[in-house]
C-alpha cells in the first residue's frame, strides 16, 4: 500500500525535522509508519558511516595532490614530445624526399620491378608493415 505523503515523509527525514501534523499522520498511516522506520535506521546508519570514517590526515592529501601534479605533468610532457617526435619524422621524411625523391622513387620502382613476389610473402609483409606500430603503440601505452 502506497501513501501520498511517502515523498513528503523522505525530505522530512532527509531534514532530520518531522513537522506535528506529518508525524499524526505517521502514526495513522502504515506505509508511512514502516517508511519512516526503514529509512530512519538507514539513514541513522548513514550518520554513524560519516561519524566513523576516516579523514587522511593534512599531510597525506598534500602528498596525493603533489603525485597527481607530478602524473599530469608527466602526461602533458610526453604529449608534447610525441607532437614533436611526430613533426620532426615529418620533416625529416620531407627533406628526403625533397633531396633524394626522383632518384629515390626511380631506384624503389626499379628494385621492386626486378624482386618477383608471391601472394603470400606480400600478404606476410603487409601484415607485418600494419601490426607492427600498432603492436609498439600497445607496448609503449602499458607501461
Amino acid at each position: 500500500m502506497n501513501c501520498q505523503r511517502e515523498d513528503e515523509l523522505l525530505d522530512a527525514l532527509g531534514r532530520g525535522f518531522i513537522g506535528e501534523e506529518l508525524e499524526s499522520h505517521v502514526a495513522s498511516c502504515s506505509a508511512c509508519g514502516e517508511l519512516r522506520l526503514v529509512a530512519g535506521a538507514l539513514l541513522d546508519d548513514r550518520v554513524e558511516a560519516f561519524k566513523e570514517a576516516a579523514l587522511p590526515s593534512a599531510g597525506t592529501m598534500w602528498w596525493r595532490m603533489r603525485v597527481r601534479e607530478r602524473h599530469d605533468a608527466e602526461a602533458t610532457a610526453r604529449r608534447s614530445l610525441f607532437i614533436g617526435q611526430a613533426m620532426t619524422l615529418v620533416v625529416a621524411l620531407s627533406l628526403v624526399v625533397l633531396y633524394f625523391g626522383t632518384d629515390v622513387a626511380t631506384s624503389v620502382r626499379h628494385l621492386i620491378a626486378t624482386i618477383r613476389l608471391s601472394t603470400p610473402l606480400l600478404l606476410a609483409v603487409a601484415t607485418w608493415v600494419l601490426i607492427a606500430p600498432i603492436a609498439g603503440w600497445v607496448a609503449i601505452r602499458q607501461k
